[in-house]
């Protein structure tokens, strides 16, 4: 059964960030009005699934800062697949598990065993990734748009362990609702600034593929939380998060080269499975 709830979660993963590329594909415009599409869908499935749910206004600091920095990741994520790579955004936003680990090592928290090599890795693969191949060119706004991507996604697993230790591992469901509903919130003010006169077609032609974000978005948080919560988890953590990180990066390759017909230079295709191991070691 564990088994194959992880694999749900990495193939999970991969709909997720192969559907950001279908909009992409389908509209040129629209990034905010599909990541509200996203983030309210997420919200409803957190809703369903949360049984009998009680909020607080203790949440609301963390819920908060929590949406600050998913909006970000999450507009940065859908550009930056939008005006280049799927696997290489996938990869590099990947690295972000970095953040949370130099933020618990300035706590004091043990630096771990595959954390130099790890790095090391990282640092090779973003130089070979970065030597710009005729097949998959690197531009600015890709630069930019997964950085933004990067940074908001390592300050969400920062958020969410402040969230976890200040309510003792509760309240889970009520964290992801509400601060969903502030994401969405946030992005409906940019969506009003700069897509207005683009609603109709952002929603025509976004509607079914942000919805599919969000249900996968939402699968992907609530099978992690079931297998790594609680005193003993179900799958070590230092188990499960290599094999999630490495399989959907994985995956969203295979998957990239078989409906976009993505393409790397031999250099950035070394890059990229020395990237991988980069992912797996810094987990470890």
């Amino acid at each position: 059964m564990n088994a194959f709830l992880l694999i749900t979660i990495i193939l999970c993963l991969a709909i997720y960030h192969v559907s950001i590329k279908a909009f992409n594909t389908k509209c040129t415009t629209g990034v905010y009005t599909f990541s509200i599409l996203t983030s309210l869908s997420c919200a409803l499935f957190f809703t369903l699934t949360g049984g009998n749910l009680s909020f607080s206004s203790s949440l609301i600091p963390h819920a908060a800062a929590f949406a600050v920095s998913y909006a970000a990741a999450t507009v940065g994520n859908v550009i930056a697949i939008g005006c280049g790579s799927l696997s290489l955004t996938t990869l590099i936003i990947s690295y972000s598990l970095m953040l949370p680990t130099v933020y618990g090592l300035f706590l004091g928290d043990p630096i771990k065993f595959g954390f130099y090599p790890g790095l090391a890795l990282l640092l090779i693969s973003l130089l070979l990734i970065n030597k710009k191949g005729e097949k998959t060119p690197i531009n600015g706004k890709w630069v930019i748009s997964v950085l933004v991507s990067f940074v908001g996604n390592g300050m969400c697993s920062i958020v969410q362990k402040h969230q976890q230790d200040t309510f003792d591992g509760g309240k889970k469901h009520e964290f992801m609702i509400l601060s969903l509903l502030f994401v969405a919130l946030i992005l409906f003010v940019f969506m009003l600034i700069k897509e207005r006169k683009d609603l109709k077609t952002c929603i025509r032609y976004g509607w079914l593929w942000g919805i599919i974000c969000g249900i996968t978005n939402g699968i992907v948080n609530l099978l992690v939380m079931v297998l790594g919560g609680g005193e003993i988890p179900r799958i070590p953590v230092s188990v499960m998060f290599p094999l999630i990180s490495a399989g959907g990066i994985v995956v969203t390759f295979i998957m990239s080269k078989l409906i976009y017909k993505e393409e790397m230079s031999k250099k950035q295709l070394i890059g990229f499975v020395l990237g991988i191991a980069s992912v797996v070691f810094l987990n470890l």
